[in-house]
Formats: structure tokens, sequence, C-alpha cells
């Protein structure tokens, strides 16, 4: 017993070890790019600096997702022109960091945050939905993961840029439906199947072309394949799905995340994920190659 713990504890110490010597190299590599626009005026070292406040955003308020992920999506957002339309939509922000580091980078470019959360926790499983259903079953109870609108409101004033935010509180099937802005970037964070498909359903047509939806629940791909899924994607949007880059292990962030069955399991020393996963609309994850079909012929 004491042998196992004392390796518990020296894993511990190598993921904290490798997650604090890892972040300025990190930094570096992820605010790199020769596509920021020069209107945004974010010289290379002004995003380091932006890196680096992430970090410090991330260590002061508690968070279910890594501050690289929010890193990658800023720096999405300073590539794209400013003459693209659309705002910032989080569905999902639970106490409010990843709300904090991308109202800084909203301020910067112009852009507002639109931030949809039920502000009351996880909501109760809908009959059908496998996620939420295993979830309850190994111990979440509606309400879980809760962070209030106040203390949301809080953080992002004191860490970040409340300026640009707006706040919409309630269920997701009560609110989406209700908006009607164009989206130049969105990030899903919201863990069920039923919160997916109404994000989805109500928020898809307003994103723009080429527009990006990141994506938090990359690990689990039954989730995830519904942006492969040739039948939900024709039966509602009448399209092509758009696929999903980083699937199973999220995006390059320089972080260790070899095994997704072992996220929960102390004995290991990959730690859980710190990524994301993001699709462009205009994409097409369609296979159409068929060599044993007779095709049309070509006048």
């Amino acid at each position: 017993m004491k042998r196992s713990k004392t390796r518990a504890q020296m894993q511990k110490f190598i993921r904290s070890a490798y997650a604090i010597l890892s972040t300025p190299i990190a930094i570096l590599f992820l605010t790199y790019s020769c596509r920021v626009h020069p209107s945004y005026n974010m010289s290379y070292f002004k995003r380091i600096l932006l890196g680096f406040r992430f970090v410090w955003n991330h260590q002061h308020v508690e968070s279910a997702t890594s501050w690289r992920a929010h890193l990658v999506m800023a720096m999405k957002l300073l590539e794209m022109p400013p003459e693209r339309e659309g705002a910032v939509v989080e569905c999902g922000c639970w106490k409010g960091v990843a709300t904090v580091n991308l109202s800084l980078v909203c301020r910067i470019t112009g852009r507002k945050l639109m931030v949809y959360d039920s502000f009351e926790g996880l909501p109760p499983p809908v009959e059908g939905d496998r996620v939420a259903e295993r979830a309850f079953k190994k111990g979440f109870v509606p309400g879980v993961l809760l962070g209030t609108l106040e203390e949301v409101k809080n953080n992002v004033a004191k860490y970040g840029a409340i300026e640009v935010c707006s706040f919409h509180p309630g269920w997701f099937d009560k609110t989406l439906p209700e908006h009607q802005e164009s989206i130049a970037l969105m990030f899903l964070d919201v863990d069920f199947c039923a919160s997916l498909h109404d994000c989805l359903q109500n928020l898809w047509p307003w994103l723009v072309g080429s527009g990006m939806l990141f994506l938090d629940e990359y690990t689990d791909i039954s989730y995830c394949a519904v942006f492969y899924s040739e039948k939900y994607w024709d039966r509602y949007f009448s399209c092509a799905p758009p696929g999903l880059i980083g699937i199973g292990t999220g995006i390059q962030v320089g972080m260790f995340f070899l095994d997704p069955s072992m996220r929960d399991q102390v004995v290991q020393i990959q730690g859980p994920p710190r990524s994301t996963t993001y699709c462009i609309k205009g994409s097409r994850a369609l296979w159409d190659f068929y060599p044993d079909e007779e095709r049309p012929a070509v006048a």
C-alpha cells in the first residue's frame, strides 16, 4: 500500500513537472503564426504575453478545460480577417475560465462573446442519451458542475473583459432557438448528446462559411461520431458531414495523452487530456470512391 502511494505521488510530481516545464515551450509554439491579421496589432511578443496571461487565469479560476485549448482558439480568431462577420459563442462555461480567456481575445479582435449556460449545472438525462445515462450511473446528479451566473461574471470582471460579453442563462433547448446572430467561432463544452444536438440544431446554421466549431469532449469517439454521420447531416442540414480534426486524442498542444481508457486511473503518468478538437464549416468528411460501382457517363 505504501509503495503504491509513493508511486502515485511520484507520477503526480512528474506530470506536474512536465506541465510546468513545457508551458513556456508550448506558448512559444502555439502563438507562432504568419497568418495573424496585422490590423489586430498583435506582435509575436504580445501573443506570448497573452499566452502567459491565459496560464495565470487558468491557475486562478477552477477549470475542466485547458489554457492550451483556449490559446488555440485565440490564435484562430487572430488569424480571421476582421471583415469576417460573426460573434464568438461559448456553450457550457462552468466557472468561466474559458469565458475569461476568450473575452480577452474578443476584445482584441473586436468581437462579441455570447455565453450560453444553464448556470444550474448539468441537466437531468434525456431518454436515449447514452452519455448522460452513463454519467448518472457513475454518480452524477442534476446540478453537478454548477457555476452560478454571479460567480462567472465575477471571474470575467476580475480576470477578463466583461464588456464584450453577454450572458444567456437557461437550458439550451429554451435559449438557443432564440439565437439570431452570425457566428465566427463557437466552443462547445456541453457533455451530453442531447445538449450537443441542441447546439448543432440551433447554432450551426448561424456559423459563417469557414467558421470554426471547437469541441471539448474529443476523447469520446462515439460522441464525436455525429460529425461524421451522413444520416445526421443529411437529415437536419441536407449536406455532407464536416468531420472533426483531432478526434480521440485532440490536436497537438504539447501534452502527453496516449490512452483515453487510462484517464481516470491513478497509476499512470499521462494525466488527463489537455487539448481540443475542431471542424470548419464547408469541410466535407464524405467518402465517395467506390470503384466497383458504375459511374454516370460524363458528357
